[in-house]
């Protein structure tokens, strides 16, 4: 009985490595590159060396050959932008730039070469896949851009958790300060099933588990975020509601900062409706919050820190 249970055991082992390997291993804060090698006609080009370089550093953080059939795959990227530069003998260098890696997402394109001399440098558009089709995860990612341009009147960036289909909350007011009242429902699911992550670390309140007592990033320093509604592996929470996953901006090669200030005063408002009604005056806001932020590079450019 022992000897079949110890290979029963052993054979689920070795089940669960094969899955893991076709599931490109995306960690709780990471995402991957998938692609193939191609040349002018479509046909697949074995056994080339396919190198991903971080644009922010410029650093080779992975070397590795495509496979018999032209296909690569980078697993456990932190999110960012990527340069994808493939090499073999009989065609010209390929380099794509601007290949985006979310978090928990695979992005897969497909890399063209040409017939030529190796020293031969070519940039390429490669065709990036807009649709994953590799996860049956449901959910969205929304990056720096959004936090910044979308209004928070609290500096609360679980105030845009709603925008994921699936998710709701109830209705922000803007006249509040602090952080803000915050509740977010997930396919019908209660506020505490919701599992909250930073940095693929878990940062959910296992007494009450609601957004109110989560850790809040400033929104300066959030580089995206997802919220993930349904579907999503055993990688990413230990609850059957919402998965949403913050990530945090990183270092660069280049010293960069800025400083802010986020005002507000009644002053600029109109009263809200119902004030107006009952003859009462607009409430006063007044809110002056200074800030800034510094990153750069450490340790010869390798790392960097924010």
């Amino acid at each position: 009985m022992r000897i079949v249970y110890r290979v029963l055991s052993t054979a689920a082992f070795l089940m669960a490595l094969l899955a893991a390997r076709s599931a490109y291993g995306q960690g709780g804060a990471t995402g991957a590159i998938s692609g193939t090698v191609v040349d002018t006609s479509g046909g697949s080009v074995a056994g080339a060396d396919v190198q991903i370089i971080d644009t922010r550093t410029e650093t080779v953080v992975r070397k590795l050959p495509a496979g018999s059939d032209g296909s690569f795959v980078a697993p456990l990227l932190p999110p960012g932008t990527y340069s994808v530069v493939v090499n073999k003998s009989g065609f010209s260098q390929a380099k794509a730039d601007g290949i985006e890696v979310r978090v928990t997402e695979t992005t897969k394109v497909t890399i063209t070469l040409k017939p030529g001399a190796v020293s031969e440098k070519v940039e390429i558009s490669a065709q990036v896949a807009t649709v994953d089709t590799t996860s049956a995860t449901t959910g969205q990612s929304l990056g720096t851009e959004t936090v910044r341009e979308l209004p928070l009147a609290t500096q609360n960036y679980q105030q845009l958790l709603t925008l994921s289909a699936g998710a709701q909350g109830e209705l922000n007011a803007a006249a509040q300060l602090g952080r803000g009242s915050v509740k977010l429902f997930v396919n019908g699911q209660r506020e505490d099933n919701n599992n909250y992550l930073i940095e693929g670390i878990s940062a959910t309140d296992y007494n009450v588990a609601q957004a109110t007592y989560v850790p809040l990033p400033n929104p300066d320093v959030i580089q995206e975020f997802k919220v993930q509604t349904s579907l999503y592996d055993a990688s990413q929470g230990r609850n059957g509601g919402g998965n949403v996953n913050a990530i945090l901006k990183s270092g660069t090669r280049e010293l960069h900062g800025d400083v802010y200030e986020f005002f507000r005063n009644d002053v600029l408002n109109a009263n809200e409706y119902f004030l107006n009604r009952q003859g009462q005056p607009r409430p006063a806001i007044k809110q002056n919050i200074f800030g800034g932020s510094l990153g750069g590079p450490v340790v010869k450019e390798n790392y960097g820190f924010f």
